[in-house]
């Protein structure tokens, strides 16, 4: 069961870029979610009540996989894409859902890709915080910068 959770349903376990296509299917539930009137907290809660399920799991996944933060581990990214994608819930950009969970989508890649500082520092948190924390906080620097762009394309 931790393995499941930990690879996204095996998502983490196809071949590629395993954390593009978990943030590239977190986007769509994003969408769903918000399509189907999931409240902006909600969201929120699953990504805190994720984060402390991927801290508890991925030590799990670094024993099975004999390495740090193994690319089949995904959580994290499915962590940071939630946090990342809440702009989409500013109610002046109702009509801009899905290009604001593009631009979500863009900036978390980037930030879990570069990871500017203080991101690539986080990944040294001893456990399954080194794992975690480096996308929560590139989550939170997508939402800083989807909030950005979402602004301005309201302005358009």
């Amino acid at each position: 069961m931790q393995l499941l959770l930990g690879t996204f349903f095996g998502i983490g376990r196809l071949p590629g870029p395993s954390g593009t296509y978990a943030s590239a299917v977190t986007a769509a539930l994003l969408g769903l979610a918000h399509a189907l009137g999931c409240p902006w907290w909600g969201v929120a809660g699953a990504a805190v009540v994720l984060t402390f399920a991927g801290v508890a799991v991925a030590p799990a996944a670094e024993r099975r996989f004999a390495t740090k933060d193994p690319r089949p581990f995904v959580l994290d990214e499915v962590v940071g894409m939630l946090i990342a994608g809440l702009p989409a819930w500013c109610p002046f950009l109702n009509r801009w859902t899905w290009a604001t969970l593009l631009a979500a989508f863009f900036w978390f890649r980037a930030a879990d890709i570069f990871k500017p500082p203080p991101i690539r520092q986080a990944e040294r948190l001893a456990g399954g915080w080194g794992v975690m924390a480096d996308d929560v906080l590139a989550g939170l620097l997508a939402l800083a910068l989807t909030a950005g762009t979402a602004y301005l394309l309201n302005g358009i």
